[in-house]
């Protein structure tokens, strides 16, 4: 058994050490801004950040596209791709969601999320069900997919996430596939069915996760995984950079958040 093992572990570091050898990273174009508070990459590989005062959109080669004043949202922690053409804002100092067009145009009234009861809103997730948004009511330990076209409207509840599937904190929320998939700041990733069934927890020390083309990458503090089938896999690749805050991914590129900076990058195969 002991040999089984020793042979596991060395096919998994030779694995890492062989994408590492036939792959580096090129960076594409980078970004910076004094204060990031929240960005995204929405479906067509646009780079959206928010800092204190704008809201700017990119494209996938660095262009500036985009930019309006971010005040009468108040500061944005989190900005959501919930269709191709329209984008969540959510700030957690307002307790409020807003949303913009692709042309980063107000559209559709401002909602509050006190009108669904919620405590303390501290996080949302995308849901791939078209028109919901799942939020964390930290307050109450509670996961709500809220209805976005019928205010006050909550079309699911999974209770005491504490207690039930033993969540801390949570850092991401991500539904894919017909599964949840829940990071907390203890880095487990938990992964429930939709009627908050305990499917499966890994205890990685995960720090992100991103969805790209039917793939969800993990990271921890030096590595890039992919998750199979609910498994996380050996470590796929180094990170480029120390002291990543957040990353996410689209196609073949890689964005990722180190202080005031996000850098866009391509895995090129070695000639």
């Amino acid at each position: 058994m002991k040999n089984i093992l020793l042979i596991s572990c060395l096919l998994i570091v030779t694995f890492s050490y062989t994408q590492d050898s036939l792959y580096s990273w090129n960076e594409t174009f980078k970004v910076e801004e004094n204060t990031i508070s929240g960005w995204n990459v929405d479906a067509f590989g646009n780079l959206i950040v928010a800092s204190s005062s704008s809201i700017r959109k990119f494209n996938s080669a660095g262009d500036l596209s985009y930019k309006i004043s971010s005040k009468a949202f108040g500061e944005i922690k989190q900005i959501i791709s919930i269709t191709p053409f329209k984008l969540v804002l959510f700030s957690e100092q307002q307790q409020q969601i807003c949303f913009l067009d692709n042309t980063l145009t107000p559209v559709d009234l401002c909602i509050d999320l006190g009108d669904f009861n919620i405590g303390f809103a501290s996080l949302i997730g995308r849901s791939s069900r078209g028109g919901k948004l799942w939020v964390f009511d930290q307050v109450n330990s509670e996961l709500l997919l809220i209805d976005l076209m019928k205010p006050g409207k909550i079309a699911q509840e999974i209770r005491n996430t504490q207690g039930l599937i033993s969540l801390g904190d949570l850092v991401e929320i991500l539904e894919f596939e017909s599964d949840l998939h829940v990071l907390d700041t203890s880095g487990k990733l938990t992964i429930c069915d939709l009627n908050g069934s305990l499917l499966s927890q890994n205890t990685l020390n995960c720090k992100g996760m991103s969805v790209s083309e039917n793939r969800v990458w993990l990271r921890n503090e030096k590595e890039i995984f992919l998750l199979s089938d609910g498994e996380i896999t050996s470590p796929f690749f180094q990170l480029p950079f120390n002291e990543i805050e957040h990353f996410r991914t689209f196609s073949d590129l890689f964005y990722f958040q180190f202080k005031d900076k996000i850098s866009c990058l391509r895995l090129v195969k070695k000639k």
